[in-house]
């Protein structure tokens, strides 16, 4: 070190100091030099003394020789023949002693110049590495100037930053100073009008007393006369009568507010409950209306009290740290989980749940409440039924005590706190309502038919049969409490209705056991090969083998064989293979033997080929017939549950201004004729959504935090968080860092404020529609006649469809079947397809760096213990689907279709490739089929045992889900908290997909070698079935509902490759044997006969013992994979020339089996290339073909179905956040309630209003629309019947950003293909019966002069001539086909209106501040439309109206 830095001080100095540091250098270098010729001599002076010495040695035996034959002379025939041989013999010795010699000398010599060559260029290369390290010390030397100067400028930005900062804190609290002062002038103010009215009550009370005394003397007036008495009595009457008229029309001047009541006690009670229950400060709490702004307490005496805008927020949780009354606390104890029963006997004990007198859970019953969450909300039910296979009554426990909110029955969006709209099962009581008439829509009462009953016949309904229902049973809603539900049972449960948790899971199930059976069968098939690597023909019966690895191709007869040509580096990975030997030659030389081990087993027996691929091609076939049963199990398992994708359709390329779901419906509705029951038209305001989501995060944050009782309005928090910020410390600092606190929290929501009052003002564009119709029948007509290729409908390519299906005359929409609604990931629609590129290849490229750091990690286990690496693989299959998850969040994917076949792939690569490859690369190949926990065989057979015990003891034991529902859950601060926690252990589907494929793949990878591990893998997949199906019903959180694409993928994809790798692998293995990598050779050396002790290269001594017809052998790779020897396929000519260690049958063997892996591969290619070409084709031609047959079960009717409602998924929330307007939807299109909330308190629209100060019309257009027209709904031309929208009040729903117009008059004609002008109407909720022929409804008929519509009003407009114009009766005018009076009749049944619950209440509209009198309505459309710029204008020659709007 000091020498380098007097080198480094030298070379500051100049170019001198440099030129010194490399003579001292070389001056160093010069003397290492100097000491290795010193060394060079010494060792060269000993081997001159030990030449002397040899020569010695020779002198002394040739002085011996003479003696000997002076001794023997009786015998000098022999004797003097012998001494001749021995003088030949030295000779000859001494002729080549002198040639080692010269050849030593040469070597040496040339050493020494090797040496000397190898010093000059390190000498060179130092030099070179010195100059190299000054240059890096002057950039180093720069770049810190440089990150210098760069401090610099971000402190003086930070400080800048931090006085604007600092200025916006100021005006914030002088803004909050003086808003506090205006509310002191207003307190004052109302003080004053109060001490007015106070009064004015004074004097009207003195008022009244002299009127009561003026009645008291007339009354003793009258009683004077009697007859004068008796008219005045009279009079009184009238004048009493005449003062509750003027009563009534006072109250008809001043109406009461909407949700009042005449009994006062209802108001105080809904009033406290509204209060106690905001969770928001004081200035953006959400008033009991739903309006935007706060209402001053006193009404003004000349002002109407204003109508709420929107129905009002039902919250009967009050405050957060204030238990929840679940009404499934008294639930039978034999019916609650272990766990639940766990709690409630340790709940007692403070050391479970630490509570005090103050606590907020103090009785205990929030921690019942949070178990009776998990189990009735969290944990999969079903509905109880009767003998009949009726389901019976709710009989909930204390269901009619008044004194328990939380036993109510579900909460409706518009359900007051007097009662309940669920179906009318429960009384509401109009006059203690609090919530007026407009508000409340009853739900639509639902005739479900029984499963038993469904697809049109009169099936008989199964009854109970104790715990082994089979297919009748009814999944619960999440909270159900009309029906009395049970949980299912883990192990009664048939594998028929596990289709209720989505085709997805039920494909899962069916795929698992339908595996295990496959590889059951294989591994009989393969009890030959078992019976025969068993035998003692093949290993001598296997001693000191495992019992689970006897049957495998280990073998333990192993013998030492000469190999005379063998080095030690040729056997490095494997040292204990090669051995040696030490003797004395006669000539008296030291000599040394090599051995090496040699497998005696012979496992590529033709037989045993013969049975694999036996195997092989079962295996073939039964995937080609697994196809079909997944296929079979889809169509049951979808006929089975009716759910909201059989009925819906999903339009991926929308107009961006078509946000109206209106549009959609009268687009639909007239050209196909079925009823649309829902439509919800999502926008690009995913930013929006976030921020709205985080600000609810915040808040709740924010509540929590906060002490019981505290004021929560904006200048309390900003005061409460000045205090702790003045009161910090340094380590407080560092924790608000890494758990924010108050004053951080209060910033943030700041921030998001003002960034969603930025967002809500931004214009958004359509991204995706999603229609749900009434029927099944018409959901398939419609994907029957639009679904057209992606290609035509980006290009917008209008000769690919019926130019009457055009949307708007002129655009082509890319329609196809929607997914279930849990499935969508609403904030991922409207990402853009490059981006979504990207991030894949990001997400890909970290993911293939996992797998490469965790098969380093492998390799340095497997060098200590193979039990090592086989922990390292288990624990790093168990976590890399945590990270996968993690990764695939970052990627964006319109459906968690798309997400959970990112996540398959992933997860799948990496446990394929660590499971079975890398273990098969880190292993030496001569270890394939020996014994021992260091060799191949053992660790595969370590992993199996993982997988079918420490994966499954883990997942049964549940150690996170136990630890927050038995540790954190006793400890959380609130209610809300405590449910969360008690959520379920996340899962998905294609980690447990992966999981499957691992242990098929593991074992088909090595059934070769190893054919038992078909029984391990059907024994590991069939506990996993059971194991899994407990956990679905015990422990794990709800999954979205997928579909079939899984175990689609699943098995077109990875179950084929896992095949191609049994096909390929088996032919490398059986071309293998006997993996000891050595060849005889045709000759056998003499001095290896006999008995050696031998050492092998790691030290180990053995015996080996040489006959005389043992042969010698050489080393010989016998891997012909990747890697010097490479070959595809594995045939018997790969073999290298000179090197043949196949026998006879194993080269016939082999030869068939490389062409079966070819065949085998190349079939798995053309279904790959099928695939494509599949692809391909939907992109540029596609069609739509359905699944199974229609059940002839409307929408309505289905009493589990839900419809497609924009959510958000937050973890500060039991339920999801709506992301839409949901005042006007019918609860019954939910999948979830929360007992103790209306849906409304999930609106995140409400927020925005509030934020925008109630400006709905730009909060209208930031949110997407649903709408929900349940058939036989009211129409809103019934006047005060009709639900208003208070967001839809100032709204045209036509009003586009462009002028289109459309025609009427051909959306509701179709044509025979027979006869043109033979016209029916096709009803598609009277022919559900017919599947898709649809029998006499053809295509809508092509009108030539329809075509030209769209451009009419702009090139010829038109006056308006219909202002009263009937769409269903028969217009004036010559029109075309008039004398088909069926076109010009409404639909049987469904006659309709279109601004039905659409906001668009014409005749009760009270004029627009913007437009004045132009909204209002003559009759249905008034003449006053016009002066807004809609028309209905007539065209000649085509009997069409064509209705048009003018952009603004």
């Amino acid at each position: 070190m000091e020498h380098k830095r007097a080198t480094k001080k030298s070379s500051r100095d100049g170019g001198g100091g440099r030129e010194d540091a490399v003579a001292g250098e070389r001056s160093k270098y010069q003397t290492k030099i100097r000491d290795s010729q010193h060394r060079l001599d010494k060792y060269t002076a000993e081997n001159d003394r030990l030449l002397d010495e040899v020569s010695n040695l020779r002198l002394q035996m040739r002085e011996m020789k003479n003696d000997r034959s002076e001794l023997v002379r009786a015998h000098h025939e022999s004797m003097s023949l012998l001494a001749q041989v021995s003088e030949e013999k030295l000779v000859e010795f001494k002729n080549k002693s002198e040639q080692e010699a010269v050849e030593s000398k040469a070597a040496q010599e040339e050493a020494l110049r090797t040496v000397l060559e190898m010093m000059e260029k390190d000498c060179e290369d130092r030099v070179a590495e010195l100059d190299a390290e000054l240059a890096r010390v002057e950039e180093d030397r720069e770049r810190a100037a440089r990150l210098q100067a760069e401090a610099a400028a971000r402190a003086e930005a930070e400080a800048q930053n931090k006085q604007e900062v600092e200025e916006a804190a100021r005006l914030a609290v002088h803004k909050l100073v003086e808003e506090r002062a205006s509310k002191d002038v207003e307190l004052q103010s109302l003080e004053e009008r109060e001490k007015q009215l106070r009064s004015e009550l004074e004097l009207t009370k003195q008022r009244a007393e002299m009127d009561k005394r003026a009645a008291e003397a007339a009354h003793a007036a009258a009683e004077a006369a009697s007859a004068v008495g008796l008219a005045a009595a009279m009079g009184g009457g009238n004048n009493n009568n005449g003062g509750g008229n003027n009563n009534n029309a006072m109250n008809d001047a001043f109406p009461p507010a909407p949700g009042s009541s005449n009994d006062s006690s209802s108001d105080a009670s809904y009033d406290n409950e509204s209060s106690s229950g905001d969770s928001y400060p004081e200035s953006e709490a959400p008033s009991a209306a739903g309006g935007g702004g706060r209402s001053s307490p006193v009404i003004p005496e000349n002002d109407v009290p204003p109508e709420p805008r929107r129905p009002p927020v039902i919250d009967r949780r009050g405050d957060m740290r204030t238990y929840a009354d679940s009404p499934f606390l008294n639930d039978p104890r034999w019916e609650m989980t272990r766990g639940r029963k766990i709690a409630l006997a340790l709940q007692r004990f403070s050391w479970y749940q630490p509570r005090g007198r103050k606590h907020w859970d103090a009785e205990g019953l929030g921690l019942q409440s949070a178990w009776a969450f998990f189990e009735h909300l969290v944990l999969p039910r079903y509905i109880v039924k009767d003998s009949n296979g009726q389901a019976e009554s709710s009989l909930l426990p204390n269901d009619s005590d008044d004194q328990s909110i939380g036993k109510r029955s579900r909460v409706s969006v518009y359900e007051s706190d007097g009662g309940s709209t669920d179906g009318g099962e429960s009384d509401r009581d109009e006059e203690d309502s609090d919530v007026d008439d407009w508000l409340y829509t009853p739900k639509p009462s639902k005739n479900k038919q029984s499963r038993g009953s469904r697809g049109g016949g009169g099936g008989k309904s199964r009854g109970r049969r104790g715990f082994r229902q089979k297919g009748d049973l009814d999944r619960a809603e999440p909270g159900e409490t009309n029906f009395p539900t049970k949980l299912y049972s883990p192990l009664f449960t048939p594998l028929s209705q596990l289709g209720d948790f989505g085709i997805g899971i039920g494909l899962y199930f069916s795929s698992l056991r339908a595996v295990a059976f496959i590889t059951l069968i294989a591994g009989c098939i393969n009890l030959p090969n078992i019976f025969y690597f068993a035998s003692e023909e093949y290993s001598n019966n296997q001693p000191g083998v495992n019992l689970l690895l006897k049957g495998s191709a280990i073998c333990t007869e192993q013998v030492w064989v000469p190999c005379p040509t063998c080095t030690l580096e040729e056997f490095d990975r494997a040292r204990s293979r090669i051995a040696g030997a030490t003797t004395v030659t006669p000539n008296g030389e030291l000599q040394t033997l090599v051995f090496a081990l040699k497998n005696a087993c012979d496992g590529a027996k033709f037989q045993v080929g013969i049975v694999n691929m036996a195997s092989l091609g079962f295996i073939l076939l039964a995937i080609a017939a697994l196809s079909l049963y997944q296929r079979r199990k889809q169509i049951a398992f979808d006929e089975q549950e009716q759910t909201a994708q059989d009925y819906s359709i999903e339009i991926w390329n929308p107009p961006p201004d078509a946000t109206e779901p209106e549009e959609w419906k009268e687009f639909f509705e007239s050209r196909f004729g079925g009823h649309l029951t829902c439509c919800t038209v999502t926008i690009d305001n995913d930013l929006l959504v976030k921020a709205l989501a985080e600000r609810r995060e915040v808040l709740f944050d924010i509540e929590e935090k906060l002490k019981e009782g505290a004021i929560t309005n904006t200048l309390s928090l900003s005061e409460a968080g000045a205090k702790i910020l003045h009161g910090r410390n340094f380590f407080g600092n560092v924790m608000s860092r890494l758990s924010p606190g108050i004053p951080e929290l209060v910033a943030r929501l700041t921030v998001l404020n003002a960034r969603i009052q930025g967002l809500v003002q931004q214009d958004y564009c359509a991204t995706r529609v999603f229609c749900t119709f009434e029927t099944e029948g018409a959901q398939r007509q419609v994907l029957t006649k639009m679904t057209v290729g992606s290609m035509a409908a980006t290009r917008n390519n209008t000769h690919k469809i019926n130019p009457n299906l055009l949307f708007r005359g002129e655009h082509v929409l890319h329609v196809r079947e929607a997914e279930e609604p849990d499935t969508i990931r609403w904030l991922d629609l409207d990402e853009k397809w490059s981006t979504k590129m990207k991030q894949l290849f990001v997400t890909t490229l970290i993911s293939f760096g996992f797998v490469a750091l965790v098969a380093f990690i492998v390799v340095l286990c497997r060098r200590e213990s193979a039990a090592y690496a086989a922990l390292a693989i288990s624990i790093s299959n168990a976590m890399f689907p945590s990270i996968a998850k993690i990764l695939t969040n970052f990627e964006a994917h319109a459906s968690e279709t798309g997400k959970q076949s990112s996540l398959y792939v992933k997860i799948a690569i990496f446990r394929w490739v660590i499971t079975a490859i890398v273990i098969t690369i880190i292993t030496p190949f001569t270890s394939t089929i020996t014994n021992g926990p260091e060799h191949l065989l053992q660790s595969i057979y370590i992993i199996f045992f993982a997988d079918l015990v420490t994966t499954n003891v883990a997942q049964l034991a549940d150690p996170e889900g136990n630890f927050k529902r038995h540790f954190l859950a006793p400890r959380a601060g609130s209610q809300e908290r405590m449910n969360l926690l008690m959520g379920g252990t996340e899962y998905t589907i294609a980690e447990r997909y992966t999981n499957m494929t691992k242990t098929l793949f593991l074992t088909f990878y090595y059934c070769a070698i190893y054919p038992s591990a078909f029984f391990l893998c059907a024994l590991t997949l069939f506990i996993n079935f059971y194991v899994d199906k407990y956990s679905l019903m015990r422990t794990w959180k709800p999954a979205p509902m997928l579909g079939p694409y899984i175990a689609k993928f699943s098995r077109v994809y990875f179950m084929t490759t896992a095949i191609a790798a049994l096909a390929i692998v088996s032919s490398y293995l059986f071309s293998g044997f006997p993996f000891d990598n050595l060849c005889a050779e045709n000759v056998s050396h003499s001095a290896y006969y006999g008995t050696w002790k031998v050492t092998d290269g790691e030290g180990q001594d053995s015996v080996a013992v040489i006959e005389p017809t043992v042969r010698s052998y050489h080393f010989c790779n016998q891997f012909l994979g990747f890697g010097e020897n490479f070959a595809f396929p594995a045939l018997p000519k790969a073999q290298p020339t000179g090197s043949n260690w196949m026998t006879d049958e194993q080269e016939q063997l082999t030869g068939i089996y490389g062409w079966v892996s070819v065949g085998v591969l190349g079939l798995v290619g053309l279904t790959f290339l099928y695939r494509i070409v599949r692809t391909l084709q939907d992109i540029f031609s596609a069609s739509y073909k359905p699944d199974g047959d229609v059940q002839g079960q409307s929408f309505s009717e289905v009493e589990t179905i839900s419809s497609y409602i924009p959510q958000v998924i937050s973890n500060h929330f039991s339920h999801p956040l709506l992301a839409v307007n949901i005042d006007y939807v019918s609860e019954s299109i939910f999948d979830w309630s929360d007992p103790l909330r209306s849906h409304s308190y999930y609106d995140m629209t409400r927020d925005a209003e509030e934020l925008m100060k109630g400006n709905e019309d730009v909060c209208q257009r930031a949110f997407g629309q649903i709408r929900h027209w349940p058939p036989g709904g009211v129409d809103v031309e019934e006047g005060e019947k009709a639900t208003k929208s208070a967001l839809r009040k100032s709204k045209d729903i036509n009003k586009r950003g462009n002028s289109v117009s459309w025609s009427s008059k051909v959306t509701c004609k179709t044509y025979s293909k027979d006869d043109p002008n033979n016209y029916n109407f096709f009803n598609a909720n009277a022919s559900t019966s017919e599947g898709m022929n649809f029998n006499g409804h053809s295509d809508p008929l092509y009108d030539p002069h329809a075509q030209n519509e769209a451009r009419v009003y702009k090139e010829n407009p038109q006056n308006n001539e219909g202002a009263n114009f009937d769409p269903y009766g028969t217009p004036d005018g010559n029109f075309q086909n008039n004398g088909h009076n069926q076109q010009n009749q409404p639909p049987p049944n469904q006659h309709f209106d279109q601004y039905y619950n659409s906001g668009l209440d014409y005749p009760n509209q009270p004029p627009d501040p913007m437009y004045g009198d132009s909204q209002n309505q003559d009759g249905i459309y008034g003449d006053s439309q016009n002066q807004d710029g809609a028309s209905w204008e007539g065209s000649e020659g085509t009997g069409s109206e064509s209705y048009e709007q003018s952009g603004s």
